[in-house]
């Protein structure tokens, strides 16, 4: 199901690849960017966790030290215009230009796959074509770029992260509560849930699925500096992991950092945001062998969860993490965060008051972001829309509970079930 729904095809990565190199010379056409200026991909397109229907989110990277030819338009809003216009004239659909005078100026486009520019060598022949690419182009995007490369470092350690976001970003989108605009959550903020419930979540010995006592029991290895001996999650939490820990022979209890590294390497000035330093560390898969070291380790952790519940890995902890966040998340005074840790316990509201400005009186869902960790991915959210986003959740999970008691269902008809469309008259 997932290969045939979800999974993108290497002809499709090959025409998102084609359309950003177009781009890319159409940047290099505008005198007022520097010469090497790049475009890069980062969103779901590039994070591990989009589908075959994703947008092409860009944006450009000037080359180091270097700056836009036109010193008084500092956002970049004149520069994009500019762009704008050149891509009209290449042959792009659909320009829009009403995203200029945002933080980060952005221009909205449709690339053609159709067309001269835009078709393709070697299509498959049962392979349905859009007839075009919705593309978005944005002025230098770091944080952007940093959070796409810390959510692909996730999705390739497990494939079973990628099929989860998948099957809940389906169930979001038929449920109606994926439309920040009307006040439900982002995708991504979906997706920081994910990480949050699995890398503070373990297997139990009876093979049951149960929050980490975060902040509590953990015991200082006195043999490795700044690192503590924790239980293991069923993901590693890469801003956290100790940076030795999968190095260290198989068995080895997993082990975490008491501080992340505060160096000129990971602190970066925010982009729009002066007073603000980012910390941009993470355990980064430099190699295949980093990532075949983490992917060996937990993916023997989910082959004896699977085998100990006696019940498919992905059902077992889909149904645990509707269960998490329909009954057992503290809502009133916890913070979804991947800083969450066993070392320094859950992140709660009453500190994002202190340090941040939150506001303790919103009794709604908090989602901190993993960088810039000012800023709430769900304060979109309002009482109401809060409210039904807890029922889904129960609804969901309910929907799974009684799945289980059917032994004639296959795996598509519950997901079926489960992410059947809200009707018009709800």
């Amino acid at each position: 199901l997932y290969t045939e729904e979800y999974a993108t095809s290497s002809w499709m990565i090959q025409r998102r690849e084609r359309a950003r190199a177009h781009v890319e010379h159409i940047v290099s056409l505008c005198d007022v960017f520097p010469k090497g200026t790049r475009v890069v991909v980062f969103g779901s397109c590039a994070n591990g966790f989009g589908s075959p229907h994703s947008d092409l989110d860009m944006c450009l990277q000037l080359p180091p030290s270097a700056s836009i030819s036109d010193f008084e338009d500092k956002s970049g809003s004149s520069a994009m215009a500019e762009i704008a216009e050149q891509l009209g004239a290449s042959g792009m659909h659909e320009v829009d230009t009403a995203r200029l005078t945002a933080r980060i100026p952005v221009v909205k486009f449709q690339y053609p796959m159709t067309s001269e520019i835009g078709a393709a060598e070697h299509q498959p022949s049962d392979m349905e074509v859009p007839a075009v690419l919705e593309c978005d182009l944005s002025m230098q995007n770091p944080l952007a770029c940093l959070n796409t490369s810390l959510l692909l470092s996730y999705s390739n350690i497990s494939p079973q992260t990628r099929v989860l976001t998948s099957i809940i970003k389906r169930w979001a989108k038929a449920r109606n509560i994926n439309n920040p605009a009307q006040h439900t959550l982002s995708s991504y903020g979906y997706i920081i849930m994910l990480l949050h419930f699995l890398t503070t979540h373990h297997c139990k010995s009876d093979g049951q699925v149960a929050q980490m006592q975060l902040g509590e029991s953990v015991h200082h290895d006195k043999h490795m500096h700044n690192s503590s001996v924790a239980s293991t999650p069923f993901l590693p939490n890469l801003q956290w992991m100790d940076q030795v820990w999968p190095q260290t022979p198989l068995g080895t209890p997993y082990r975490e950092m008491t501080e992340k590294p505060q160096n000129q390497y990971c602190l970066m000035s925010h982009p729009t945001e002066p007073d603000f330093v980012v910390n941009a560390y993470f355990f980064r898969l430099a190699d295949r062998e980093a990532m075949t070291n983490l992917q060996r380790r937990f993916s023997e952790d989910y082959d004896s969860v699977a085998r100990s519940a006696c019940s498919p890995y992905v059902a077992l902890l889909l149904a645990a993490f509707f269960r998490y966040y329909a009954f057992e998340f503290d809502y009133r005074r916890k913070v979804v965060s991947l800083n969450a840790t066993q070392i320094h316990g859950s992140t709660d509201k009453e500190t994002k008051a202190e340090q941040d400005g939150w506001s303790l009186y919103r009794q709604v869902l908090s989602v901190e972001d993993p960088f810039e960790t000012f800023y709430d991915v769900a304060h979109v959210l309002k009482q109401n829309s809060f409210q039904r986003l807890r029922r889904e959740f129960a609804l969901a999970y309910s929907k799974l509970a009684d799945a289980a008691m059917s032994n004639n269902m296959t795996g598509r008809e519950v997901i079926d079930i489960l992410c059947d469309p809200v009707g018009e008259e709800k």
